[in-house]
């Protein structure tokens, strides 16, 4: 990539987060990454502007990604969201406690972790009560009508 073409990517990369098209100045500055990989300060950046970014934004079917060669490493925060979004909440949560491992002091990972928990929660199967309970507890419901219609 010639230097003027990186030049005006980044200039439009930071006009992007100057109007707050955080997705955009992301898909840019990835960009600029793959084409320049030993780049400490691009990296830096690019690292900064993805913590910035809530977890389901690097995911939402609004963004403006654009796709990307499938053979290019993803970041671990992007292929946690993605497992979360195949519904695989227990990968999603082995890789998000790897992220807070990493990272202790990141709250956006904290408070996605605690989603995954509760998503967690909320799909797993949840026991039924045994058939006998069930037949008794219609039983003793269907002798109070009874009685009922009696009186």
């Amino acid at each position: 990539m010639p230097p003027t073409d990186r030049q005006a990517i980044e200039a439009k990369a930071e006009r992007c987060l100057r109007r707050g098209e955080l997705s955009e100045a992301f898909s840019l500055f990835r960009k600029l990454a793959a084409a320049f990989p030993h780049d400490a300060a691009l990296a830096r950046r690019l690292s900064e502007l993805e913590e910035s970014l809530q977890p389901a934004e690097l995911t939402s079917s609004k963004a403006n990604f654009r796709a990307e060669p499938v053979d290019l490493p993803r970041s671990d925060t992007e292929h946690a969201e993605h497992l979360a979004a195949a519904g695989d909440y227990a990968g999603a949560i082995v890789a998000y406690r790897r992220l807070l491992a990493a990272r202790p002091d990141n709250e956006l990972v904290r408070e996605r972790l605690a989603e995954l928990f509760t998503l967690a929660r909320a799909a797993a199967p949840r026991p039924s009560a045994p058939t006998a309970t069930r037949e008794a507890v219609l039983g003793e419901l269907l002798s109070r009508i009874g009685a009922r219609k009696r009186a």
